[in-house]
């Protein structure tokens, strides 16, 4: 019921705050100034980001054991973590990998679980009571921080070699080659043909090569035939071609005149060179051949005696690949087509250290961690023939290193009162140390040296576990691709990320100057600058929606004073409304900034009403000071509900759980902060500034003139014809219901759209059996085929015509593995030999979307040894895939016959592509089947065995070397060249007791054979997952609901044991889709509370409920019209609309009831209160539907949705709340009187 109009007198009595600050003007203007100050102050204080704060409650466990089959990994290891890991009453989901040789364990906490250190903690103390592993297993790594999503990427690159380099090593490597031709013509014609000596190179008679520094073993450089003299060969002798290795300075000369040795034995041995001749020195070696292949022939041979000779393994990284040409003035443009980087791996190593190093000094960074580290190693690399001829083993040369290599001190002496310290000095420093040691002595006992036995060399890591490479453009315009180290850096929990960008910032400029100026420092993921770029978007939305208001104002109010107490009312609601987001710790970001945009029509509510109010006080002849006060204060009751409608329309928001409650957390918070700020506005400030600000002005005129002119007579006439005829209007109106939602069937259904990113990402999937050179080599491809794609669409589009930039801003590759977690919801892989991560920078974050379909066609297309998918960054719960199925069952035959079915009922749906299940094929093995009762007899043990395979295939850790911070370990191996195929491995001889030798393949035979190297279990049952993508333009809805005749029959065909569930897009719709209808319900019987305890009565908030399906009507509609699909946001939008349309017919309902209770007749006070509500709905309505365009405009596929949703349902819900809300009032008081 109203709180009347006609009894002044107690009006004239009352007391409240807009009376207050009316009267105390000196009070009111001081406050005004410092809620301003107070919203200027709180704007700047509250801390920025992008999107809001979700935390990714996963941890990791990874587990080696290296050659053990899947199935014995899954049995013996990933089984008994599982259960530890489950132990705990927090894990939700426990998702595993069990490969040959690796176990993974994935677990995530349950989404209520909020600080998740303590649960983390309590399952690494359950994790350390697993037991013993298997031998050989381990160790148990716990990752515990997994989830910590990097705020920063630091990408450093190494360049290519100049130009002035290339030349240095283009003169090096031509003279080299003029001296070995002109030698040996010069022998040619001094001998009469026959070869007696070489400067630079020749072949004597103790099959040594000397190098013109000093000889060396010889590695099987061909020795030309006695009487047979060599054809005379000058710099551009035909049938001469000379290939060149070029390294950094650094590298063991040992390496390069083995690798040139091996090389000349290869190709003459497979007849494609004769006459070979070697030259050596610091970075280089020159292999010199006579041959009948051109260069192109000669480079892919030399590609295959890489293959079969020595393995990607045995090159040393930093090995330029080789030069071939025919002549030295050819050098230079041979080298510049193969030239490598200029800095190596260990350079990087040592940079990036220095720059983490740095960053962690600062107070904003939390912690920084680097990716693609290649961990240095010294390899022994010995032969079996030569050990044996010697009398030794490698066990025996481990042992001896291990005790030369000791760093116990001596102990201290006390003496004469003084303590002496006794240092052994035992500890090896270098290479070089490592080399002199004396490890046995010879027949005559001579000693003999490490160095003698054994090539000694250092490199990096074998097998590489992963690899960083930068893909940029040069000066040129050229893309290139070089190493790369990436440093993730988090910010501090509580820190500002633009004062941690600028701290960040700020450290790299003086540290880059102690740095090469060469090298490439680049932020491969800065969420500092898309927080800035979304926060300086959304204020400008938030902008150019006060602006459309006011203007809308302006032409609402017809005259300026009405206009500009509106316009100023908006920047004191907003400042009070930060000021209060600061104090519940709400940060800048898009929800929360997105928040104030949808709240902006609601916060003018508000003033407009309590404007309006004093402009009628005013008209009817009362004091403008005294009508300032007046006027809000007759409609504060209904304000107040309105207010608190709107509020409780929202709030339960709040109950959403898990990740989509965090990511909306802030927007009921947010907008029940602006409509508190409005009601406190429009009763303190409004009252003041309209006591100065308004007028009587034009005059408005009585509601009876009103109702005989312009559009009130319309509304007059429209309005009483709707009330006469008002059940033919109902059941015409009640069409327009069935029909609104006929619309909503026909929207495509949707979860979470995706939001505008300068990333995506391609993961990229090789066989399982792949290794990670041969995963890298197809990334590089992959990268090739991105920038070829991406400068096509640049030429398309003509983007260079235009004054625009390139699209493409870079590639970084991670190869082995997904690199750092770069945004929360892209899990990265782990220790995933057969996986790359393209991370693709865009220059423009619009162009994302319109790039992710042509890469996808030309990786598909031209990419056939792969699976690559190229995948856009999701904002709410991470989904990958969007189309699962996962099948769960426990025998692996019928599991992987069964996906097979499911995969073809996929397969059949023409808008299903790239359809594959996450076990892979099986892969190809060879296996060692060992006889023990023969190994026994031959004096060998099962352990000798082990330890014999092990050391020769992949080395045995025999002591370390301290280097400064670093230790580098010392690993025992057969030679590159001894163990290149797997027959070599036959070849192997077993060392037992008493120094036993026993050939391999004596009690030992391979079988081969097909095996699952992957198995993928998901809460401790095994599970095949099998999933698919949608065609560009189809929906993953679409797909899933054509399949789902055909998978309902085969879940009813399953096997016994076996289950079938959806994941995917499918399962996150339905659980969101349930928790927001819950959530509308809650919100719909708060609000009827809200209204029972204003009416007072049972049956009017009914009414105004049956305004409701109107404005969801208008939603419908303007989704279908605008493209849109029904997702989430769309599902938010319509749930938020219930608010405002409510709060209109609150107000309109008080009117009714002052206009009756001031004796008119039901129909003239239903459409009188209609006149007098007209203007503010119009302007309320206009002013929030305005408001979001600049939203729907710059805030990208996200808000879309809800902006349409909004605006569609709100300008319906006008024209439902004068229309039909005075037909339903009559309906329910003269027809069947349910209302007196």
């Amino acid at each position: 019921m109203s709180e009347g109009g006609h009894n002044d007198e107690r009006w004239l009595h009352t007391r409240n705050s807009a009376r207050f600050f009316v009267e105390q003007r000196h009070i009111g203007w001081v406050l005004l100034v410092a809620t301003l100050v107070w919203g200027v102050w709180a704007w700047h204080a509250m801390p920025q980001r992008k999107d809001p704060e979700i935390p990714v409650r996963a941890a990791a466990v990874l587990v080696a054991w290296p050659g053990a089959p899947a199935e014995r990994v899954e049995e013996r290891i990933t089984r008994r973590v599982e259960e530890a890991v489950g132990g705990n009453k927090w894990v939700e989901k426990i998702e595993s990998v069990s490969r040959t040789g690796l176990s993974v364990v994935t677990l995530h906490l349950h989404e209520r679980v909020a600080q998740t250190d303590t649960v983390l903690d309590d399952i690494g103390f359950r994790l350390q009571e697993v037991g013993q592993l298997p031998d050989g297993a381990g160790p148990l790594t716990y990752i515990k921080d997994f989830g910590d999503t990097s705020t920063l990427m630091l990408t450093v690159a190494s360049p290519r070699v100049s130009g002035v380099e290339l030349d240095m090593r283009a003169v090096g490597v031509a003279r080299a080659v003029r001296a070995l031709r002109n030698d040996a013509a010069g022998e040619a014609r001094a001998e009469g043909g026959v070869m007696a000596r070489a400067s630079q190179a020749r072949v004597g008679a103790s099959g040594a090569v000397a190098t013109g520094r000093r000889d060396v073993p010889r590695t099987g450089v061909a020795k030309a035939e006695a009487g047979t003299p060599p054809p005379a060969i000058n710099d551009a002798g035909a049938g001469r071609m000379a290939v060149a290795w070029v390294a950094p300075s650094a590298m063991d000369d040992a390496v390069l005149r083995r690798l040139g040795g091996l090389a000349a034995d290869w190709l003459v041995a497979h007849g494609d060179a004769t006459a070979p001749r070697l030259h050596t020195e610091p970075g280089l070696v020159v292999l010199d051949v006579s041959t009948r292949h051109d260069a192109a022939a000669l480079s892919a041979r030399l590609a295959v005696f890489r293959a079969e000779r020595v393995g990607a393994n045995a090159l040393h990284p930093d090995l330029w690949e080789p030069a071939v040409f025919a002549s030295g003035d050819d050098a230079r443009a041979a080298l510049e087509a193969v030239a490598a980087d200029r800095y190596s791996w260990r350079d990087l190593e040592a940079y990036t250290e220095k720059v983490r190093a740095t960053l962690e000094r600062l107070g904003s960074v939390g912690k920084v961690s680097r990716w693609g580290v290649r961990p240095e190693t010294i390899f022994i690399d010995w032969s079996q023939e030569r050990l044996a001829s010697l009398g030794l083993d490698p066990q025996q040369v481990a042992q001896t290193l291990a005790a030369r290599n000791t760093s116990l001190p001596g102990g201290q002496l006390e003496t004469r009162g003084r303590g002496v310290l006794l240092d052994s000095e035992g500890e090896l420093r270098s290479a070089t140390d490592l080399a002199e040691v004396m490890v046995a002595t010879s027949a005559s006992g001579a000693p003999l040296y490490l160095r003698d036995v054994a090539d000694v060399t250092r490199s990096y890591r074998a097998p590489v576990e992963n690899l960083n490479h930068f893909v940029h453009r040069d000066a040129d315009g050229t893309w290139r691709r070089g190493k790369a180290i990436t440093l993730a850096v988090e910010m501090r929990s509580g820190e500002h990320i633009d004062a941690f960008s600028r701290e960040v910032d700020a450290a790299l400029g003086d540290l880059t100057q102690r740095l090469p100026e060469d090298l490439l420092v680049v932020r491969t993921s800065d969420q500092p600058r898309q927080v800035t770029e979304k926060v300086d978007l959304f204020t400008l939305s938030l902008e150019e929606a006060v602006v459309l208001v006011v203007a809308v104002a302006f032409i609402g109010f017809r005259e300026w004073r009405s206009a500009l107490l509106m316009a100023l009312s908006i920047p004191l609601t907003l400042a009070m409304t930060f000021g209060m987001m600061h104090l519940l710790g709400i940060d800048l970001q898009q929800i929360s900034i997105a928040s104030l945009i949808l709240a902006l029509g609601l916060l003018v509510d508000d003033p407009v009403v309590a404007g309006d109010a004093i402009k009628r006080e005013i008209a009817e002849g009362r004091p403008r000071r005294l009508a300032a006060w007046l006027g809000p204060t007759k409609l504060a009751r209904a304000i107040l509900y309105a207010t608190i409608t709107n509020i409780v329309a929202y709030l339960p928001f709040l109950l959403l759980t898990g990740d989509k409650g965090r990511f909306l957390y802030s927007m009921p918070i947010v907008v029940a902060c602006s409509l508190v700020a409005s009601r406190i506005v429009s009763m303190t400030f409004i009252p003041l500034l309209g006591s100065v600000l308004l007028d009587a002005g034009r005059r408005e005129g009585t509601v009876e003139e009103r109702r005989a002119r312009g559009l009130g007579r319309l509304y007059y006439a429209v309005g009483g014809w709707a009330i006469d005829h008002r059940w033919k209007v109902l059941a015409g109106s009640l069409l327009l219901v069935v029909a609104g939602f006929w619309l909503q069937g026909q929207l495509k259904p949707q979860f979470f759209p995706k939001d505008r990113s300068y990333l995506s990402y391609v993961d990229l999937w090789l066989p399982e059996d792949a290794t990670v050179e041969a995963t890298a080599r197809v990334a590089a491809d992959a990268a090739r085929i991105v920038t070829d794609r991406v400068a096509a669409f640049d030429a398309e589009t003509g983007r260079a015509a235009k004054g625009l930039p390139p699209a493409l801003r870079s590639v970084t590759v991670f190869t082995g593995g997904g690199g750092p977690r770069f945004w929360f919801s892209v899990t990265p892989e782990l220790r995933q030999p057969n996986y790359a991560q393209l991370l693709v920078e865009v220059s423009d974050n619009h162009l994302t979307k319109e790039l992710i379909g042509p890469l996808q066609q030309a990786l598909s297309e031209r990419l056939p040894s792969a699976r690559a998918d190229v995948m856009e960054l999701e904002n709410g719960p991470p989904i990958g895939v969007p189309v699962q199925l996962r099948l769960y069952g426990d025998d692996i035959p019928a599991l992987r016959a069964e996906s097979e079915r499911l995969k073809a009922i996929l397969r059949a749906d023409p808008d299903a592509t790239r359809v594959k299940d996450n076990w892979g094929a099986d892969t190809f093995v060879a296996r060692l089947r060992v006889d023990p009762d023969k190994a026994a007899l031959s004096g060998v043990t099962m352990l000798d065995v082990a330890r014999a395979t092990g050391n020769a295939a992949t080395g045995t850790t025999v002591t370390a070397l301290r280097e400064g911070r670093l230790t580098v370990p010392v690993v025992s191996r057969l030679r590159p060249d001894e163990r290149a195929d797997a027959t070599d491995v036959e070849g192997l001889y077993v060392a037992g007791q008493g120094g036993t030798r026993v050939p391999l393949a004596q009690i030992a035979e391979p079988e081969y054979g097909m095996e699952t190297a992957r198995i993928f279990r998901r809460n401790q049952q095994r599970c095949v997952v099998i999933s698919c993508f949608p065609r560009e333009g189809v929906l993953p809805s679409e797909v899933v609901a054509r399949a789902m005749p055909a998978i309902g029959r085969f879940r009813a065909d399953l096997p016994p044991g076996f289950r079938l569930e959806f994941g995917g897009e499918h399962e996150e719709q339905v659980k969101g889709f349930k928790e927001l209808a819950g959530v509308m319900g809650i919100s719909i019987a708060m609000i009827y509370m809200a209204l029972l305890f204003q009416f007072r009565n049972a049956v009017k908030p009914l009414i105004v409920f049956a305004a409701i399906p109107y404005g969801m009507t208008g939603a419908f509609a303007a989704l279908r019209l605008m493209g849109q699909p029904f997702g989430f946001m769309a599902f938010l939008g319509i749930a938020s609309l219930i608010g405002v349309i409510v709060s209109h017919i609150i107000v309109l309902f008080d009117f009714i009831e002052e206009k009756r209770e001031e004796g008119e007749d039901l129909r003239t006070a239903l459409l009188d209160a209609g006149i007098v509500r007209l203007r503010p709905v119009m302007i309320t309505v206009a002013a929030t539907v305005i408001a979001l365009f600049p939203l729907a405009l710059h805030g990208g596929a996200l808000w879309e949705p809800l902006c349409y949703a909004q605006a569609g349902g709100l300008t319906v819900a006008t024209f439902v709340t004068l229309l039909m809300v005075p037909v339903l009032y009559a309906i329910a008081v003269l027809d069947l009187k349910v209302v007196k």
